[in-house]
């Protein structure tokens, strides 16, 4: 029997909303196509106030009577919601299942962070409400040649770290075990003093060290996280311009599951020494070379003049150079060598079909005519001064062998900060670099061992003044307008300047740009940039309570903001051209693309007008004329004829906002076009697996025993199943005589009992109808009281997660909705 639109369905579970409960198996309650709130409830004014997700569960099926099979079944959201803060994914895991409750596809998407790496076993105890331990438990201790060694560990701000009570044997009523997700306040590294700041707090008292649980003590443990691609999630986007190649921009790649709560923070009197940001202060040259030929991806450039030193480079961070000119995040640097001359090559696959005649492809680089490398093994160069931020050295602490060296990195003023614990181990004269040492700590006296970095050209004994620089700001989302500088001139002149909206710098004396986070300045007289001082205000993302959408976004990865297109995963692109049908009549027709794949008429309530006989129109593929048949009773006027062409691709790689395909669109598609990714359920048709017997049966459903004396003949008679009726289960027949038995299923538990005499087929409760039927002459004889018999039943659906999200704000669209489109092939 052909397969037709009608028997595509897709029906509700057990229970729809947002208890515990909601989920379970596959209901025959279909969800009606042109409906709104078929699966989600409205949106309230909370959930606009507060913002909300919500999570619903839903079953793409082949409704038939036979075991026809669709092909490659996919599901994909055809048609995003109108309103802006409204968004919609479908969420991919292999542990979805029929059974799956709220609970189980909540810690589904709480499955992207789990814990990781173990980095102390023996934390402090803390008490419930604590929110620090102290610095001293950030080291780690490993084994080397017989020995034990212990190591600094080093957690940055906003790094997830997993604090939890592990321990064998039964539960402790007082420490029961858990795992806490927390978020890292303030970046930190190992020391004796100071303190490590988490949040949220730690729900939960935890043992001590030397607490003993069940024979075991250190049972409180830090642990780094890990990500885990268990889960792929599926959204919409729009194709940003039009296009007919492999390569395709969309308007976004990433969709906040979890909606973004934000705040204004500002920060003043920041300045561009030590670790803010001095390194990338310095003044760069630019090599561009522009391309001749557009076929090119690869381009060679000489240059006589950058400084790069790979083992200096490497040991202090520091990058050589970056790329420039055409879409630099896609170009890569290959065959740098020690300065002072070399040829170096630049990649970007996108410059041969993209870049043209008239771009430019190139990289920045450190210029030997403005920099070169010191060491104070050597003399002092005359006229030179060290450049803060690249000056990294170390010192020796005289009494102290256990850890008689510390390393240091020098700021813009000269003081040499150590890496370890931040404390000022002395200073250098950045015009004749003497090391002064600071006073002495619990370590003792010390002595400078060396120091290497940068030094430009310097003039006169004064402040060395420049008329230009670049620097990186503090914050990640700055809001531009928000920012304010002041600078001195070598004369002891104040400068200011401030910013507007487009990251335009104007003001007295100096003027400039801001570029993503980069701020570029020029003086109209040389400044002293130790003495720069900014503000900024920035907008921070606010980690919500995980009771506010009942779901933690510390242990979802990027906590919630999810790629909707993945790396070979397929994609549907579609463009609908709508017009009106105007009083509908028998013989009138209309026209429509000749080449479009899906052509529908739908009635004000979003009802189809389709039928399998083509009552109330009928579409020739051919030519694209639409023919009407009724004058559409029962239908609520306007009427909309929509023609849809589109196409499935491969994503190979995702860059940006740009898709890589695997090959070339076969149609031009215009700006707005939709643009999904593509959930493949596989082929959808009922069937049974494997069929085996059992001398025993244990309750083990993932092991299978010795043969039984008895055997099932699913040969002659095979199990029957149909694509309305079965279900995904694994069933076991009990024999609990030598001809009766009981039919128990792992997830439904026991349904039915029969016997060898009679044709067995249990009912399904869903569909009144059987979930298969076994004929009497397949059993046979010669079974024993225990034996069994083992097979699986597949149903021609899969369950499917779609998740809701609504970001706080005020919207004007009061009736709104998203489109779910399934299909396949027919076999």
């Amino acid at each position: 029997m052909a397969i037709t639109r009608d028997d595509l369905v897709v029906f509700k579970p057990e229970l729809l909303g947002t208890s515990d409960d909601a989920g379970g198996q596959r209901t025959k309650n279909p969800v009606r196509s042109g409906e709104i709130n078929e699966l989600f409830t409205a949106i309230s004014d909370i959930d606009h106030a507060v913002s909300a997700v919500d999570i619903v569960k839903c079953f793409p099926a082949l409704d038939t009577s036979g075991t026809e099979t669709l092909l490659d079944g996919h599901i994909f959201v055809s048609q995003p919601p109108t309103d802006p803060l409204v968004s919609w994914l479908i969420a991919e895991s292999d542990l979805l299942d029929d059974e799956s409750r709220m609970t189980d596809m909540v810690d589904i998407l709480q499955g992207s962070v789990v814990a990781g790496q173990l980095v102390r076993r023996g934390l402090i105890g803390l008490l419930a409400g604590q929110d620090s331990f102290p610095r001293s438990y950030l080291q780690s201790s490993y084994q080397f040649d017989g020995r034990e060694y212990w190591a600094n560990v080093t957690l940055t701000k906003g790094q997830i770290i997993c604090i939890s009570v592990e321990y064998e044997g039964n539960a402790n009523a007082n420490y029961p075990r858990f795992e806490h997700f927390c978020e890292v306040q303030e970046t930190v590294t190992g020391a004796a003093v100071g303190n490590v700041y988490f949040q949220p707090p730690i729900p939960y008292d935890t043992p001590d060290s030397n607490l003993n649980i069940n024979g075991e003590s250190g049972c409180t443990k830090l642990r780094f996280t890990s990500q885990n691609d268990g889960i792929k999630f599926h959204g919409v986007s729009r194709l940003a311009a039009a296009n007919d190649s492999s390569l395709i921009e969309v308007d976004n790649t990433t969709v906040d599951m979890l909606p973004k709560v934000s705040s204004v923070s500002y920060t003043s009197n920041n300045t561009i020494s030590g670790d803010s940001g001095a390194t990338a202060s310095l003044a760069t040259r630019r090599g561009v070379f522009t391309a001749r030929h557009s076929g090119r991806s690869t381009y060679t450039i000489s240059v006589n003049d950058m400084l790069y030193n790979e083992a200096w480079f490497a040991a202090r961070g520091i990058i050589g150079a970056i790329p420039a000119g055409f879409r630099p995040y896609n170009s890569t640097i290959i065959g740098l060598a020690d300065s002072p001359s070399q040829t170096v090559s630049i990649t970007n696959p996108d410059a041969g079909t993209v870049l043209g005649e008239t771009g430019s492809i190139g990289f920045e680089y450190y210029s030997t005519q403005d920099y070169a490398i010191y060491t104070s093994s050597s003399a002092f160069p005359a006229n030179k001064q060290l450049v803060g931020g690249t000056v990294t050295g170390s010192v020796r602490f005289i009494t102290n062998t256990e850890n008689p060296d510390a390393t240091f990195t020098m700021d813009a003023n000269g003081q040499c900060i150590d890496d370890l614990d931040s404390r000022v181990l002395g200073t250098i004269n950045i015009l004749t670099g003497d090391f002064t040492p600071g006073d002495e700590d619990y370590r003792g006296a010390f002595e400078l061992v060396n120091y290497s970095g940068f030094v430009e050209d310097s003039t006169g004994t004064g402040p060395v003044g420049v008329y230009t620089t670049s620097f990186t700001l503090k914050t990640n989302s700055p809001i531009l307008e928000s920012f304010y500088l002041t600078v001195r001139t070598t004369n002891d002149v104040l400068v200011s300047g401030s910013s507007d909206a487009n990251g335009v710098i104007t003001g007295t004396g100096v003027s400039g740009t801001i570029a993503g986070t980069i701020v570029t300045l020029s003086f109209t007289n040389p400044c002293v940039l130790s003495s720069l001082r900014y503000d900024i205000g920035e907008l921070v993302d606010l980690t919500p309570p995980p009771e506010l959408y009942g779901l933690n976004p510390l242990r979802i990865k990027n906590g919630g903001s999810v790629n909707i297109f993945n790396a070979w995963t397929p994609i549907t692109i579609e463009h609908t051209n709508v017009q009106a049908v105007v009083n509908p009549t028998a013989g009138q027709t209309l026209n429509v693309r000749p080449s479009a794949r899906f052509v529908d008429i739908t009635d004000a309530n979003g009802a189809s007008l389709w039928t399998i006989d083509d009552a109330n129109y009928s579409h020739d593929n051919t030519t694209g004329v639409v023919t009407i048949n009724s004058n559409f009773t029962g239908f609520t006027a306007p009427f909309v004829l929509s023609d849809s062409i589109g196409e499935e691709a491969l994503v190979t790689s995702v860059e940006g906002d740009y898709l890589q395909l695997a090959s070339e669109l076969s149609h031009e598609y215009p700006v707005g076009s939709i643009v999904a990714s593509v959930q493949n359920l596989g082929n959808l048709q009922a069937r049974v697996g494997a069929v085996r017997d059992m001398s025993a049966w244990n309750n083990n459903w993932d092991q299978d025993g010795t043969n039984a004396t008895g055997s099932l003949n699913s040969v002659d008679y095979p199990i029957e199943v149909n694509n309305q009726d079965a279900t995904n289960e694994d069933w076991v027949l009990i024999f609990t005589s030598a001809t009766a038995f009981r039919c128990v299923g792992r997830r439904l538990g026991q349904i039915a009992t029969g016997d060898t005499l009679n044709d067995f087929a249990p009912i399904n409760p869903r569909t009144q109808a059987p979930y298969f039927v076994i004929r009497s002459g397949a059993f046979g004889g010669g079974w024993n009281t225990g034996e069994a018999i083992r097979f699986a039943t597949y149903a021609a659906s899969k369950p499917a997660m779609l998740i809701r999200s609504v970001a706080s704000g005020h919207s004007q669209i009061t009736t709104d909705r998203a489109v779910l489109a399934f299909r396949g092939n027919e076999s």
